[in-house]
């Protein structure tokens, strides 16, 4: 035995203090017992992290095991409140928030919400199941704190289906960035410390989100949208009649961002180095202007505000990397706008790891309930190994999941999550 391997097993022997502030407000002893036992089979070597796999290699009742995460009335919300007061104060200062959807392929179409839409996980058309998530990051690790299915229309709008799933009665079809905001409305809640939202098109493109981020939440964001997207580059000062809004009379005509990001002079360019994912150094360009979106229109006053359009524009690329629209308290800097960019990986290395060690996407159970409670002790077990890892500074991923040896994507603050094992 190695090392590391035996640091992992001393580390297990500080689980059940890890999980005891997470799972504190599940209730009935059983209800904690059960959830650190299912945590534990997600954590422990084995292709398949579903009920039957787990339970025999725990030693304990297939039943009970899948009574607990189907059927048991506990609230997934309540370790989601335990992981929001308890996680995000020791990652401190956070760099992001992350908003990002996955998909988990599936067969058949009784899995609550299963349906032919985008998957990301084989980037095409596929029988699946789509949760939107939030993670926290501090630029180096990622902390999932909030979690949900979407439920396209076919199911939102099907009462026997609906019933057969248990989907509650209060749960409407909603778009993803709808379900982001909801989420995001959650975590503001429990105070968790803020910081600019970053996500892909999917939450980019939808004016709505960006709206209530902005004058509902008061939170920054950087989000990637589309060059499709129309804006003007001078202040929209014409008031619009109430009884419609369109474009103001006299008012120029708006240009698409992709165009506008082709009118930045020279001047306007920052030249930045970074260091890809493969250890290359790469540079690229960095350059904004001040822009107002025509989706931006405020409804009620009929005003659009200021953001800005950042461009990202590799050196040598014939297309610019990204369009994204920008609201931020300070003026832009390239050295931000650089960090920001890039961003998103820790919630892509969440869902990587999170899927191909600890059986994220291995539940087999078709309720709405057994699905949000896997999803939450998926990310309760991603947490106590990233905690172990980053610890000891080694790669703890070959003691798990498959048993396979991950390269080491997240270094240093090791020290940041240590309170979480109660040393």
């Amino acid at each position: 035995m190695d090392w590391n391997k035996k640091l992992w097993q001393r580390s297990l022997d500080q689980f059940p203090e890890f999980m005891e502030p997470l799972v504190a407000e599940l209730g009935r002893s059983e209800r904690r017992e059960g959830a650190a036992l299912y945590v534990q089979g997600l954590l422990m070597p084995g292709e398949r992290k579903s009920t039957e796999p787990m339970a025999a290699r725990l030693g304990v009742d297939m039943q009970k095991l899948q009574q607990f995460i189907a059927d048991s009335p506990w609230a997934d919300q309540a370790v989601w409140h335990a992981i929001r007061k308890d996680v995000t104060p020791v990652m401190e200062p956070l760099a992001a928030w992350i908003v990002d959807e996955t998909g988990w392929l599936k067969q058949g179409d009784k899995s609550v919400g299963v349906s032919h839409q985008y998957c990301g996980a084989v980037g095409k058309q596929a029988n699946c199941q789509v949760s939107v998530e939030v993670v926290v990051s501090d630029g180096e690790i990622a902390a999932p704190v909030a979690g949900r299915l979407y439920l396209p229309e076919s199911w939102a709008g099907d009462p026997a289906r609906r019933e057969a799933a248990g989907v509650p009665a209060e749960v409407k079809f909603q778009t993803k960035p709808m379900i982001a905001l909801e989420l995001i409305r959650e975590i503001v809640a429990d105070g968790v410390s803020r910081a600019p939202v970053l996500g892909d098109q999917v939450y980019g493109n939808a004016s709505e989100l960006r709206r209530a981020l902005r004058q509902e939440l008061d939170l920054e964001y950087f989000l990637n949208v589309g060059g499709d997207l129309l804006a003007w580059t001078k202040p929209v000062k014409t008031r619009l009649a109430k009884k419609y809004w369109g474009v103001p009379e006299g008012q120029p005509e708006a240009t698409s961002l992709a165009a506008l990001s082709r009118t930045l002079s020279d001047k306007q360019w920052r030249s930045v180095a970074w260091n890809a994912a493969d250890g290359a150094k790469r540079r690229t360009r960095i350059g904004w202007l001040p822009v107002y979106a025509l989706s931006d229109l405020d409804p009620q006053t009929g005003d659009w505000p200021q953001t800005w359009l950042v461009v990202d524009w590799p050196e040598g690329s014939d297309e610019p990397y990204h369009l994204y629209l920008a609201w931020l308290k300070q003026p832009p800097s390239a050295a931000r706008c650089l960090r920001l960019s890039r961003g998103r990986f820790p919630i892509e290395q969440f869902f990587q790891r999170d899927k191909t060690d600890l059986g994220l996407d291995h539940y087999e159970g078709r309720s709405w309930r057994g699905f949000h409670h896997h999803l939450v002790l998926a990310a309760v077990a991603y947490l106590f190994v990233t905690v172990i890892y980053l610890r000891s500074k080694k790669n703890f991923w070959c003691y798990v999941g498959t048993g396979v040896a991950r390269d080491a994507a997240v270094v240093g603050a090791a020290d940041r999550l240590l309170p979480l094992l109660r040393n």
